[in-house]
């Protein structure tokens, strides 16, 4: 199993410059005051309950806080909430911090909390966060006073507190989305270290300090995530000093920051899984034989390493290698091209199929795709690759209107409820799970998981749901993620988390 921790690769030290007979200028001092930050994708939307990219998290996690959050070794401690009890088997009482403010300046309370679960658990409202809450019980939410709300699940759920740590539990200030509604995520209001100044669709966020943050303000006056979607271009951007951070380095560029000597390079385990993803649902991958045909055709090795190289590991199962629970002895369809001819003979295809792989414009994502064509070219199965913009793509997977596509889960709570839940349970088909798997049995497994409160027995149950989503074969695991984090040598404070979701408050610039 892969460490959690993350390795420092390259340490480099920088002397002080001395400026002789001179002050720093104004515009000096202004300037190393604003962080630049180079995001892999452009942010959807700055309201967290909406939110289904890692991307756009990534922002919100600056601008909200949660009840709870992660600690940099993944366990939970309080944000705004102080502490919390366990009133019966399924109910926790949260005890909420005083005198904390919204950026319109509006004092945080339950009612906030409240109104956030309500309106995001609601069906109407499409949220795409509420199938990480679909645990509680929203209807029986007791606000006690200002700063004491009881929350309880629907039955009992062993991993609560992990998902209240997850990215889309961020409270929203009630009063602002009463006021802007459905623009809200353009109009993002949190009690974070920051708060929206611009946003240049297509472009760039610009965050601002918040100077009455609770936990006291940020090291920085401005924080600006610019979208940049092409590896490289991070890479030579926080080279040359056009930003400071820069995530998701490609592995090609290793090697030439480890020798940099202005950018450390940081590494770490994330607990994320790519993956191709069939539409279970649509013909001809309705049929398991032809899931499992596909499966066997494709060398999983040589996509895993001319894809991602160093930033990955050939994929062990049908969760990310590192979460606890996860499966070693998961049947992973070895390379074997006679079954696959047997398995479409038996479903009808001797003669293969033309088929449709749509991906987004990710460079690893075009070169699985482009050795997909070679390897299944073999079975008589012709793919076409249809590349779209990351807004389009995904709300197209969403619908189901694809043959097959390319994914990644990073189950950031690094609990096996949320590395298989989302994506494998039929009331999350539209939502996470864009295979559209509907399996009843499997189902049932993910729910009693999460029910058990034994942690062993637990395992056992997540195990066998990777043995029933394995002969299923709704998605081909690629790789198990390794991320790298470029960062400018002046950067102060930085620490990276296996979340993918690095926080800024404490982050300086010498």
């Amino acid at each position: 199993m892969k460490s959690r921790t993350f390795i420092l690769l390259a340490v480099v030290t920088l002397s002080a410059a001395i400026l002789i007979g001179c002050a720093p200028s104004e515009e000096a001092a202004v300037a190393e005051s604003h962080l630049i930050v180079a995001n892999f994708a452009e942010t959807q939307t700055m309201d967290p309950r909406a939110v289904e990219d890692t991307a756009s998290h990534w922002i919100n996690n600056q601008i909200f806080d949660g009840l709870v959050r992660r600690t940099d070794d993944m366990g939970v401690e309080p944000a705004l909430a102080t502490d919390w009890s366990f009133v019966d088997e399924r109910t926790i009482e949260f005890n909420l911090r005083q005198d904390v403010l919204f950026h319109n300046g509006v004092e945080f309370t339950a009612e906030d909390v409240k109104f956030t679960y309500e309106t995001l658990l609601d069906r109407s409202l499409g949220f795409a966060g509420r199938s990480r809450l679909a645990m509680i019980d929203v209807e029986n939410i007791e606000v006690i006073d200002d700063y004491t709300i009881r929350i309880p699940t629907n039955q009992p759920f062993a991993a609560v507190l992990t998902y209240l740590a997850h990215s889309s539990s961020l409270i929203v200030s009630k009063a602002a989305v009463e006021e802007h509604g459905a623009d809200f995520g353009a109009n993002p209001v949190g009690t974070g270290p920051f708060k929206l100044s611009r946003w240049d669709r297509g472009t760039a966020v610009h965050l601002e300090r918040f100077d009455e943050h609770w936990r006291g303000p940020a090291q920085v006056e401005q924080l600006t995530f610019r979208g940049i979607p092409e590896g490289s271009s991070r890479t030579i951007e926080v080279e040359t000093g056009g930003v400071h951070v820069a995530q998701q380095i490609p592995e090609t560029d290793f090697n030439r920051l480890r020798e940099s000597s202005s950018v450390e390079l940081y590494e770490y385990a994330a607990m994320r899984l790519h993956y191709i993803l069939f539409n279970t649902q649509a013909e001809p991958f309705n049929d398991v034989r032809v899931r499992q045909a596909i499966s066997y055709a494709l060398d999983i090795e040589e996509l895993a390493e001319v894809a991602y190289g160093g930033a990955g590991t050939p994929a062990r199962g049908y969760m990310n290698s590192s979460i606890w629970a996860f499966n070693p002895d998961v049947y992973m369809y070895p390379r074997n091209m006679d079954r696959a001819r047997e398995l479409l003979a038996e479903a009808g295809y001797s003669d293969g199929f033309r088929m449709t792989m749509t991906i987004d414009d990710s460079s690893p994502r075009q070169t699985i795709a482009e050795i997909m064509g070679s390897q299944l070219r073999e079975l008589g199965i012709e793919i076409d690759i249809e590349i779209m913009e990351w807004g389009a793509y995904l709300q197209m997977t969403a619908g189901g209107e694809h043959d097959m596509a390319q994914l990644a889960w990073l189950a950031s709570t690094g609990d096996p409820h949320h590395a298989l839940h989302p994506n494998y349970f039929s009331g999350n088909i539209g939502a996470a799970n864009r295979s559209y798997t509907e399996l009843p049995e499997l189902d049932e497994l993910l729910l009693a998981g999460v029910r058990e409160p034994d942690a062993a027995r637990r395992e056992q149950i997540y195990r066998e749901a990777q043995e029933l989503i394995s002969g299923f074969a709704p998605i081909i695991p690629v790789a198990d993620d390794r991320e790298a984090v470029g960062v400018r040598a002046n950067v102060t404070g930085f620490v990276p988390s296996p979340s993918g979701y690095h926080m800024f408050h404490e982050v300086g610039l010498n």
